[in-house]
């Protein structure tokens, strides 16, 4: 799928993407004006939009600044509203709008070339901050993944509500969270089944805003530039520990490598070996991690077990 949509240069993706990384995704026109144009491309584009759709616009008016309707003016046809004695003209007050992020707008641009399932009728959550696209094939990978486009993944509360969101709404599969905020101010959050990828890292920059499906996929493969001491894929299918690169195929090796890992980056390394299997769902047979990793090369080079405890060795 070809996107003829305007291109958004890097000026303009940087403004959308610092707008997206605030709580309400809000900004002011006067903000705006002191971007030198950069505002300008992206309202024209569709992607910010005046709050309350352009009806409205902030006034002061006697002791509070209060919402009122923008109309045409009966004779003029300018737009504007009446104040208390005269026709105020809608442009003397235009540095008071506010505009928003246009997020349906930019999440079907975003995704316009992965060909998702949910393509014509995205499902919104958390006010509309998510937006389940449905799934999506990639290349080098032959199980669908789950595409979701968001913002606010550096803002806590809202991660907080998001991370209740994945509980509420597991994936079956790996599912990826396409975010629009500043991929610097993204401090590493491992959620079993998710791949956070910052758009600004996989986005064909031809476009500004489309995200390649090829630089995506590799994105998946080898994880984001700085990796920590410890990266995992979603779905535990890569390790990655000082460098180094482990890769899983088995899907009960995978479930319980996303475990450990997961453990480790949460700040409790040590997992119950029963736990682990349990949650693999090992048969009866498979009574230690030596029996599910038997003849992995990573056996007992990250993954260590003693006793009824298991960790991933850092």
């Amino acid at each position: 799928m070809t996107n003829r949509s305007p291109m958004i240069d890097r000026a303009a993706f940087g403004l959308l993407s610092t707008v997206a990384g605030t709580s309400g995704a809000r900004v002011s026109a006067l903000a705006l004006e002191h971007k030198r144009g950069v505002g300008e491309r992206l309202i024209d584009a569709g992607l910010l939009v005046p709050q309350g759709g352009g009806v409205a616009v902030a006034v002061e008016d006697d002791l509070d600044d209060a919402l009122t309707s923008v109309v045409p003016h009966p004779i003029t046809g300018r737009l504007g509203w009446l104040g208390n004695e005269v026709w105020e003209d809608e442009c003397s007050s235009a540095k008071r709008w506010i505009y928003a992020l246009n997020m349906q707008a930019i999440a079907r641009r975003v995704t316009a070339r992965l060909a998702c399932s949910l393509d014509d009728d995205p499902v919104p959550y958390l006010d509309g901050a998510v937006l389940d696209f449905g799934t999506a094939r990639l290349p080098k990978r032959r199980a669908r993944v789950g595409i979701w486009v968001a913002r606010g993944m550096t803002v806590p509360a809202i991660f907080e509500e998001f991370r209740r969101l994945v509980e509420r709404r597991p994936s079956e599969g790996l599912r990826v969270i396409l975010f629009l905020d500043p991929p610097g101010q993204h401090h590493y959050h491992y959620i079993r089944g998710h791949d956070l990828v910052a758009v600004a890292d996989v986005v064909d920059h031809e476009d500004g805003l489309a995200v390649s499906t090829e630089i995506l996929a590799a994105r998946l493969m080898k994880g984001p530039a700085d990796k920590g001491p410890v990266w995992v894929s979603g779905d535990g299918g890569v390790l990655v520990v000082h460098g180094r690169m482990h890769e899983f195929t088995g899907g009960k090796q995978k479930i319980a490598v996303a475990m450990l890992a997961g453990a480790w980056l949460s700040g409790s390394p040590v997992l119950p070996v029963a736990q682990v299997l349990e949650e693999a769902e090992c048969g009866s047979s498979v009574k230690r991690l030596k029996h599910l990793f038997k003849g992995h090369p990573t056996w007992r080079e990250v993954i260590r077990e003693s006793g009824s405890n298991c960790w991933l060795e850092v």
